[in-house]
């Protein structure tokens, strides 16, 4: 009789069967994770000339601003502007409070700054530099047009002291960049734009294009801090644009559709495959049954009829059996 093993947690899987199995459930979760997307199934609705959210659309562009007040006059391109304010460096000190004697410098920035309009001031301005080029290398930004994409959290309006511009406000709005992150930047312009809230806890997001004046030290949770600080004019940023969907060409959905249908076939041919060698594995061997567990091959048969042992060594030995009377008479 062949010996059976007991399994209890049901037949093992070959190793081929194992990894037939997980790459079709690979394949299958990448392709549920593929057909779960919506934009996927915009192709159903042929809606393909609808406008994508969040586009720009020019409403918060430098062109749909209100007009700017430009005062003609010199700055960074002319020569003779550049070098009247480098005879003026000498009084900036960084890492320091603002002091009233770099005030003069300082008001020549913010002339420079109104003498020409936003778009034109943006094209020219560097891009935001590394916070550690400003901290390390000022006197190589000082005075050079810088642009700046911030996260405003505070915009503050005072009241500007005596100027030869004859301002009577300023703005100044604190905060930071990608390229900064927690470092805030302190940037001061003449003009608010019309969505800036004002206040000691906004949230907002401008393009500014300034110049770098120094970096300016103060005070935050009594620690001393600095920050750079730049005079120039501020936009509202355009709202990031959304991606493009996705379109899926109609080769690309039947590759997927019968990649899909290929990998369902594989899978039940090997689903139906293992129930087939499972039944042949578990099919019963034809046993002789064992007789009655009654039978007892101990126990005495009972004779039919009266056995004579002599008898039957006389009829074996071919001698007349004597009968009864001649057994009495040999008495």
């Amino acid at each position: 009789m062949r010996r059976r093993i007991a399994r209890p947690f049901g037949s093992s899987i070959s190793l081929t069967r194992g990894i037939s199995l997980l790459i079709g459930l690979a394949v299958v979760g990448l392709l549920y994770d593929t057909f779960r997307k919506p934009v996927m199934w915009n192709w159903l609705a042929a809606d393909e000339d609808r406008p994508v959210p969040g586009a720009d659309d020019g409403a918060s562009g430098p062109a749909a601003e209100a007009p700017r007040t430009i005062v003609p006059g010199p700055n960074d391109l002319d020569p003779a502007a550049v070098a009247e304010f480098q005879t003026r460096v000498e009084l900036i000190t960084d890492r320091a409070e603002l002091r009233t004697r770099e005030m003069v410098p300082y008001w020549q920035l913010m002339a420079w700054s109104r003498s020409q309009s936003l778009p034109e001031f943006e094209k020219r301005a560097q891009p935001e530099p590394a916070l550690t080029q400003l901290w390390e290398l000022p006197q190589d930004y000082r005075g050079k047009p810088i642009r700046l994409r911030m996260h405003v959290r505070r915009v503050l309006q005072y009241k500007a002291p005596e100027n030869p511009l004859g301002l009577k406000e300023c703005f100044e709005a604190w905060g930071w960049t990608d390229e900064s992150k927690s470092h805030p930047y302190v940037v001061v312009f003449s003009e608010k734009p019309a969505g800036l809230p004002v206040g000691p806890a906004v949230e907002a997001d401008v393009v500014f294009v300034g110049y770098f004046l120094k970096n300016m030290a103060y005070t935050a949770f009594d620690k001393s801090r600095a920050a750079p600080l730049l005079i120039g004019q501020v936009r509202i940023a355009k709202p990031p644009q959304a991606a493009a969907p996705l379109m899926v060409s109609p080769r690309d959905k039947w590759g997927l559709a019968l990649g899909g249908l290929a990998v369902a076939v594989v899978i039940l041919a090997v689903i139906v495959k293992g129930r087939k060698r499972r039944s042949t594995i578990t099919q019963p061997n034809s046993i002789t049954p064992l007789p009655d567990a009654s039978w007892n091959p101990m126990q005495e048969i009972p004779p039919s009829e009266p056995f004579e042992f002599s008898a039957a060594i006389a009829g074996m030995s071919g001698q007349p059996q004597a009968g009864p009377q001649s057994q009495l008479g040999s008495k």
